[in-house]
Formats: structure tokens, C-alpha cells, sequence
């Protein structure tokens, strides 16, 4: 498979799992809160889900907003099929390199779950610099990376606990390889504020140290 065969991923490998409690932990902490301690009403909270996927968080996002203020992206068509026949319209087909279909600072909350390791280094700057642009200036932009290296040694660990074969090999999609020192680097260029969070996992638990994290939370928020 190509590694920007989105389409054909699409047919492999689903999008609209369980929601991670470490992940549900950190909304709650950190981007609820903030909206709630800055008395924002979270009925005129506009969110947009950045890589929807199959419309994984779309329920979970409407026990906090209005369903008509969650919007979603994706760059592949059968996963936006796939959320309109769940009842989200406002999901939009993004080309490679395509300027995002909103105004500026048109967001309150941007979600971007394990989209930025598919996309190729010499590109990211334009992806982040749009999405910086459609968030707003008390706006925040919360994104989730796998760990490299320590990633891989995870995947094996999926081979041997879960006979998980396909795990001997890193996913064909993946195209940049962020560790928490090189998600700041690049997230400097635009938030000026950036919380990096360990996800854990079990070389995390034993060792309690950043790079022993099998994924990375960044929150964010603008310049």
C-alpha cells in the first residue's frame, strides 16, 4: 500500500473505536475547564474534529456542544461517507495541501487525534500553520502522536501479547516520526503555549520517563 493511500487504509483499518479514558482525562482537564473557567458557554463552542476519521468522537463531543458546531476534515471520501450515514453532515473531503474551508479564527476547539505523523515533514508546516489560522486567539488545539522510537518496541509487545502479526511492521501511513522533543521544536513555531502529557503505557509505568511514553498529548494554544 502507498503511504498516502488514504482510500484504500480506510478499508483496512477503522476509525471509530472506543475513546481512550487517559484521552477523556485529558479533555476534561484541560480543555473543559479552561472553557468552563473562562465562562465560555459551551453551547457557541464550534469544534472541529481534524482527521474525523469514522466519526470516532463525534458522540462524545455532543454530550458537551451543540451537533450543529461539530464540524469534521478527512482526506479520505468512504470515512466522510461513513459519518454522513451517521447523521454528521458538516464533515468536508480535504485535498493534500488544500487551504481549510472556514474563516479565520473560526474555532473554539480543534481536535487532531494521530493525524500529524501521516503527513510528510516538508508539508507540516502548512498544515499547522491553517490550522492555527482557523482556531481562535483563546481557542485550543489538542493533537495526539505516537513516541518514536519507543513506539515500535510497543508494537512488538502488541505481537507477542495480542498475536498481533501486522504489528512487526510500523504502519505503511506513518511519514514523520515525532518524539516529545521534536513535537515541541515544531509546535513552537506556532502556539505559544504547549502542554506535552505522556499517555503511559507499560515501559512509561516502569521507568517514568517521557521518552518510555508509547504516545504523546500536546495541548496547545495560539500565538
Amino acid at each position: 500500500m502507498q503511504k498516502n493511500d488514504f482510500e484504500k487504509y480506510a478499508l483496512f483499518v477503522p476509525m471509530d473505536g472506543k475513546i481512550a479514558t487517559n484521552w477523556q482525562k485529558i479533555f476534561d482537564e484541560n480543555i473543559l475547564k479552561d472553557f468552563l473557567n473562562k465562562n465560555k458557554k459551551l453551547e457557541d463552542i464550534k469544534v472541529l474534529d481534524y482527521g474525523c476519521g469514522d466519526g470516532k468522537y463525534f458522540d462524545f463531543f455532543s454530550n458537551f456542544f451543540k451537533k450543529e458546531n461539530i464540524y469534521g476534515i478527512e482526506v479520505s471520501k468512504l470515512r466522510i461517507e461513513k459519518c454522513k450515514e451517521k447523521g454528521w453532515n458538516k464533515v468536508f473531503f480535504m485535498k493534500d495541501k488544500e487551504i481549510l474551508p472556514f474563516e479565520d479564527e473560526y474555532f473554539d476547539f480543534i481536535n487532531c487525534d494521530q493525524v500529524i505523523e501521516h503527513i510528510y515533514k516538508e508539508d507540516i508546516d502548512f498544515y499547522l500553520e491553517e490550522i492555527k489560522r482557523v482556531l481562535k486567539k483563546d481557542g485550543i488545539a489538542f493533537f495526539v502522536t505516537p513516541n518514536y522510537p519507543i513506539k515500535r518496541l510497543y508494537d512488538f509487545v502488541s505481537v507477542l501479547k495480542n498475536v498481533n502479526f501486522k504489528k512487526i511492521f510500523d504502519d505503511p501511513t506513518h511519514v514523520n516520526f515525532y518524539s516529545f522533543k521534536s513535537i515541541k521544536k515544531e509546535m513552537d513555531k506556532f502556539f505559544y503555549y504547549i502542554k506535552l502529557v505522556p499517555t503511559g503505557g507499560l515501559f512509561f509505568n516502569l521507568f517514568k520517563r517521557d521518552f518510555f511514553s508509547h504516545k504523546i498529548f500536546i495541548i496547545t494554544k495560539k500565538k
